[in-house]
């Protein structure tokens, strides 16, 4: 399979100067063994070994640090020297944590880099604290950026910004490769390889089948595979709308609790993502419920058995407001949050999203022509949030820049919404000066 390149790569070869332990998580076919095989190969380290734990007669070697220690000594690996060990699929060991924590702390000289399939089994697995130990990324399908690099081999698209991108540009990314890119997903192996769009399909599914039986299966064990399965496709039914638990069971007919263990079961397994509402007046405020977001469209459209024009579905703004979301997920750190906001008057925003530097309201206009009024939402927002800084509304090919009293409002087209905030976050929000 042709290699992508991944901007996490970089990440984790820079944070290995100052840590030790670093884990990869994320679903299945997301890529974490290509990356972890990526930086296997290019580590400058003499003593380097790779173990790949879905095959039974490696992971016997990590029954405990005695056998471990005991293969690197018949590898004529040398522990007093530096060793770069890469454990592919490390939720498999039962004491995984015990023996992290070991290795960490009698043996300096041993570098991890670990994946994991699922974080509900890796959360099974590592109940003793690691802290102070270890880094853990998440690792998810291609951004549309990382999918942009693949498709546009001359980088003629690859360059644009805000500043340069004419709507004729955008609309031309639009209906090359946005539009591809919402239709199938962003798998790394589907992007990659030359499928015909019946073999892409094919792939799909077979990721969808894999999942099922390899991680959703056994964490539900006995319990409702259908009603499960039925939850499934009302979900990928409601992307960026409020999830009513109660609703939800009642269609499904099963139970509260039900419902809820699934939901938390396909978030523990990067399939979706539950958005909670930024409160400010919680007597104002819409109560706790949740929107809903996938992680992968390509997988929403088998869900559903979806796989018409993607433009023309009455459904686009969802969908677009869902890539958004992934977007934003892909490029803000660890300590920003994602919101949205919905008011009992009706005023709403699409996310709300949470830094340190301050607050920034994000609303997806998909449809509206460009050039349209700033919100009213807007408005309302930042008279009773003094901590905005700035807003974001986000166009189909309309780039701008308006004003709402002192703060800076930005048009910036879905297609490069992912570099506009790795650039702004760049530059500490310069942009919001």
């Amino acid at each position: 399979m042709t290699y992508i390149k991944r901007a996490i790569v970089i990440k984790i070869k820079n944070k290995f100067k100052n840590n030790r332990i670093i884990i990869l998580v994320g679903s299945r076919q997301v890529g974490k063994t290509v990356i972890a095989k990526k930086i296997f190969e290019g580590c400058d380290v003499d003593q380097k070994l790779y173990f790949n734990l879905e095959d039974p007669r490696v992971l016997v070697h990590f029954e405990n640090m005695d056998m471990l220690l005991k293969y690197l000594d018949l590898s004529r690996v040398d522990i007093d020297k530096p060793i770069f060990l890469v454990i592919d699929e490390f939720q498999y060991i039962k004491n995984a944590t015990k023996l992290l924590k070991i290795i960490y702390d009698i043996y300096p000289n041993i570098k991890v880099l670990a994946t994991g399939s699922s974080s509900v089994e890796i959360q099974k697995h590592l109940k003793e604290s690691l802290a102070g130990r270890k880094m853990v990324y998440n690792v998810y399908q291609l951004s549309f950026e990382e999918f942009l690099s693949y498709g546009d081999k001359d980088g003629k698209y690859l360059n644009l910004t805000t500043d340069n991108a004419t709507p004729a540009v955008i609309n031309t990314v639009n209906t090359k490769y946005l539009y591809k890119y919402l239709y199938y997903g962003s798998y790394p192996k589907i992007t990659a390889e030359e499928f015909s769009d019946e073999e892409k399909k094919e792939e799909l599914s077979e990721i969808f089948k894999s999942y099922l039986q390899k991680d959703i299966t056994a964490l539900i064990g006995g319990d409702n595979i259908l009603a499960y399965n039925n939850l499934l496709k009302c979900l990928a039914s409601q992307i960026g709308n409020l999830v009513n638990i109660n609703e939800l069971s009642n269609t499904l007919g099963i139970s509260r609790l039900e419902v809820e263990k699934y939901i938390s079961i396909l978030q523990g397994t990067f399939i979706i993502k539950m958005v909670y509402p930024y409160f400010t007046n919680k007597r104002k405020e819409i109560s706790k419920m949740p929107k809903i977001f996938f992680y992968d469209q390509g997988i929403v459209n088998f869900i559903l058995n979806n796989f018409s024009d993607i433009a023309t579905r009455p459904e686009i703004g969802a969908i677009v407001e869902n890539f958004v979301w992934n977007e934003i997920k892909n490029k803000i750190s660890i300590t920003d949050k994602i919101y949205f906001w919905r008011t009992q008057q009706g005023s709403e925003i699409d996310f709300i999203l949470k830094t340190d530097e301050g607050i920034i309201p994000i609303e997806v206009k998909w449809k509206s022509a460009g050039g349209k009024p700033i919100p009213k939402s807007f408005r309302f927002f930042f008279a009773n949030n003094p901590s905005a800084i700035a807003g974001i509304i986000v166009t189909k090919d309309f780039t701008s820049i308006s004003k709402l009293g002192e703060k800076k409002i930005f048009y910036v087209p879905a297609v490069l919404m992912s570099r506009f905030i790795l650039d702004f976050k760049g530059n500490s929000f310069a942009y919001f000066g």
